[in-house]
């Protein structure tokens, strides 16, 4: 298997479009190696254990669509908007798009209907990245809440949770925004090293400060001697980041080695996609046990993601 550094530009013309998705599969030895094109530029045949990941990635895709779906609803239209809720909104909807390219680029290879995988790359890098943003903003802000609770509570800035959203989704924006003018342009060296390069930035500067900043946090918290039990708020965001470096920074880490390395392992490429599948689908789930009460049963949703999202650094002031 080639680096991406050492792969030249396909040539221009009609076929670029095919060229450029036969050249990103030859960095995968999943496909390269076992599955062969057919004249739509995808795959007569696919791997019995790919097709079995492929399917549990959609199946869960499709429960994450549903659970991501309900949290933007009810944090849009059905709950009073705190600093926490900003950011987890937005983390919603990064997720949602996330499952939306999984299960798309599982779903293509079934039907064979003609989606270009370099624009599935460029749109899985996107909302990725933007989720893996938010948890580190959402971390960073929680353990400034709990180191400097005095300034936090009387200095932090109102809107301060929308104008970071704002910035990171245009930061995202314009990253996926030049992998897709690079395929545009059939550059795929330009591409490729974009796209490193993300991942690298990912993988080496956001989720280190995204796991120190939530492990300051929670080191802080059980060893305040005013807190007999962590908040809920706080037991929800550390849950979060917990699964996220189970099962989403593998995602980060199979990209940095496909594309730095000559060494790949074919069932890790598909296991990493899984994995973030099941990140992104879970959060819902962490959201209603984080704030239902054992001893009352059949409450509302919007009653349940209250109670989980009390913001008791702030109250329930603006976002």
């Amino acid at each position: 298997m080639a680096n991406a550094s050492s792969i030249a530009p396909p040539v221009s013309g009609k076929e670029n479009t095919h060229a450029l998705n036969e050249s990103l599969l030859d960095l995968v030895p999943l496909y390269s190696a076992t599955v062969e094109f057919n004249d739509t530029g995808y795959y007569d045949d696919w791997p019995v254990y790919a097709q079995t990941m492929g399917s549990l990635t959609v199946l869960s895709s499709l429960c994450g669509l549903v659970g991501n779906g309900t949290v933007i609803w009810l944090l849009s239209f059905c709950i009073k908007r705190n600093p926490f809720t900003t950011y987890i909104l937005n983390l919603a909807i990064a997720d949602l798009g996330t499952l939306l390219c999984l299960s798309l680029r599982i779903i293509t290879y079934y039907t064979h209907v003609h989606v270009s995988l370099l624009f599935l790359e460029a749109f899985l890098c996107f909302t990725y990245s933007a989720s893996l943003y938010f948890l580190t903003a959402i971390s960073h802000e929680r353990c400034l809440s709990v180191l400097f609770p005095i300034w936090y509570r009387c200095h932090r800035p109102g809107r301060s949770s929308a104008v970071v959203s704002c910035l990171l989704w245009i930061i995202t924006g314009l990253l996926s925004g030049t992998l897709y003018l690079l395929y545009d342009d059939m550059s795929f060296k330009s591409y490729m090293n974009v796209l490193n390069t993300v991942f690298i930035v990912n993988l080496l500067v956001f989720t280190p400060v995204m796991i120190a900043s939530t492990l300051i946090m929670s080191i802080t918290i059980c060893c305040s001697s005013q807190r007999r039990q962590p908040p809920r708020l706080y037991i929800t965001l550390s849950v979060t980041v917990l699964l996220f470096i189970i099962f989403a920074v593998p995602l980060s880490a199979m990209y940095f080695v496909l594309l730095n390395t000559d060494l790949f392992p074919a069932l890790g490429y598909e296991c990493s996609h899984l994995l973030a599948s099941f990140n992104s689908s879970i959060n819902p789930i962490i959201y209603y046990f984080a704030g239902r009460k054992k001893k009352k049963g059949g409450e509302p949703l919007n009653v349940v993601l209250k109670r989980a999202f009390r913001d008791e650094a702030m109250g329930q002031g603006g976002a």
